[in-house]
């Protein structure tokens, strides 16, 4: 029987807090009826979603009443079709990784999550029990219909708790078929910080440069009369900015406009 290395005694860290505060600001909340909160610990999400939408909490410990007790290292799962399901640092501690996302994949279109990736981190605590990098747990996903809508660095959203040597990553899994419950606006965001990012790796690193950027984006974007060739321009210009993961199969889109502005 595989042992769980989540023990009820772990303290539940404010980092932990900032972390869901960050997934949260994924999601447009008033487009979403439902809510599965996988490891749900001490309910913090509950606090941080409108009351009228449907909460289920699933956790291998009932920190709270309403907690629904669920073993997901003994193969259980708590079915229900949601909207969104919302993992925050539990892919860590599943012994079978593919079992326990194909089980999501049944109750969900859109999967927000966290992870800590193989790529991105050498020396793993004991206590995770799995160690996937980028391409193989995304392969997972994509066999299954659904492709990565977002993926990130924790430590762009400025999180002075995971230093830059060990960070972990959050992340969009959609099937494509809600993507109105995507909040682009703010993933748009974090795109234009990459960019800023890397013109303050080069020579001409200024803050005169930056705004100068950020007024031309804005101003020739806006103003192109046709949305879609004002798309392709922005998309071609974060595309030659940032870059993709180059991998057997296209599940990054690194940029998607519907609904948004910078």
């Amino acid at each position: 029987m595989n042992e769980n290395t989540w023990k009820i005694d772990f303290e539940y860290l404010k980092s932990f807090e900032y972390r869901i505060d960050n997934m949260v600001s994924l999601i447009n909340l008033n487009e979403v009826n439902s809510i599965m909160d996988l490891g749900a610990g001490h309910q913090t999400l509950r606090r941080k979603i409108p009351k009228d939408i449907e909460y289920i909490p699933c956790d291998i410990y009932k920190h709270v009443d309403s907690t629904i007790i669920v073993d997901f290292n003994k193969g259980e799962f708590y079915n229900k079709k949601v909207d969104v399901v919302f993992c925050s640092g539990i892919f860590e501690y599943i012994y079978d990784l593919e079992q326990f996302i194909k089980n999501i994949s049944k109750n969900t279109n859109i999967l927000i999550g966290s992870y800590h990736f193989k790529n991105d981190i050498e020396n793993r605590p004991d206590i995770w029990v799995n160690s996937y990098n980028i391409t193989d747990f995304f392969k997972i996903w994509h066999e299954l219909g659904f492709t990565c809508a977002f993926l990130d660095k924790f430590n762009y959203f400025n999180n002075i708790f995971q230093d830059y040597e060990s960070y972990e990553r959050i992340f969009i899994i959609t099937d494509n078929t809600k993507n109105n419950i995507i909040n682009y606006s703010v993933i748009n965001k974090v795109l234009l910080q990459k960019i800023y990012q890397k013109i303050e790796d080069t020579e001409i690193s200024n803050l005169k440069t930056i705004n100068i950027l950020e007024k031309l984006i804005d101003s020739i974007a806006w103003w192109i009369p046709i949305k879609k060739w004002r798309d392709n321009f922005r998309n071609k210009f974060f595309d030659n900015f940032i870059g993709g993961v180059n991998i057997s199969f296209n599940f990054i889109n690194s940029l998607n406009f519907r609904n948004c502005q910078l």
